[in-house]
């Protein structure tokens, strides 16, 4: 598969150098470590709202499925990095050198999930700001890709049409359901645990995947919801 368009060796060509600490700096949008913290963030602020308001749960329906669903993107796309293997640009390309395949792009594909399912389940703001925030903030991060020479524009535009496309598709067979959500990141984990061969990202992936549907289901115990509780008043 030729995925070279002219397109990275363009944009390296003419952006200056001394840009691509600022290109790799936005990258960081697309980060599995800055996603694993929002996740976080997300869980910890949800359980403290919950425990105000005296929720039947710890962790809502809509945040554990959020969780859920964006750990498995992220299984997924650890997946298909090394299913396709495909490789990166030439070392002579990249302004920062990189190894590992280069198909899908992780950061954009990571970015598309995590900003994509923000933007669809959090109730700030219009559906249409936040889309247009999420857009715009995937824009830049495959853009950063390209201006630092780690991916092609076939790699940019595929991993994000693959992040909506499994967005649309979990949220549909999930409905809703966290126990389904959970269940689908840990066959995905799985999926990436086997095809990487044991690899330490996909033990990463099958741990976090596996580890954050046993949480789940642990803190959804009334016994444990009531015993959390207690210890916070």
């Amino acid at each position: 598969m030729n995925r070279s368009l002219g397109v990275t060796e363009l944009i390296r060509r003419l952006i200056p150098e001394w840009t691509v600490p600022l290109f790799e700096l936005t990258a960081v949008l697309g980060d599995e470590l800055l996603v694993v913290g929002v996740l976080l963030g997300i869980g910890i602020v949800n359980v403290g709202r919950s425990i105000r308001n005296d929720d039947d749960r710890l962790l809502s329906a809509d945040a554990a499925t959020l969780l859920a669903i964006v750990l498995g993107g992220l299984a997924l796309t650890l997946a298909l990095k090394a299913a396709l293997d495909f490789s990166r640009p030439p070392a002579t390309m990249q302004a920062i050198t990189r190894d590992g395949a280069g198909f899908p792009s992780g950061h954009t594909m990571a970015a598309t999930i995590l900003w994509g399912a923000l933007a669809a389940w959090i109730d700030r703001g219009t559906p249409r700001v936040r889309m247009l925030l999420a857009s715009a903030i995937v824009l830049l991060v495959g853009v950063s890709r390209l201006a630092v020479g780690v991916h092609y524009l076939v790699d940019v535009l595929a991993s994000v049409g693959l992040g909506v496309g499994y967005l649309l598709v979990a949220t549909r067979v999930v409905d809703g359901e966290p126990a389904r959500a959970f269940a689908g990141a840990a066959l995905l984990g799985v999926a990436a645990l086997l095809i990487t061969a044991g690899s330490t990202d996909g033990w990463l992936a099958f741990v976090g995947c596996v580890g954050a549907g046993a949480g789940w289901w642990t803190i959804s115990r009334p016994t444990v919801r009531d015993r959390v509780v207690g210890v916070t008043r």
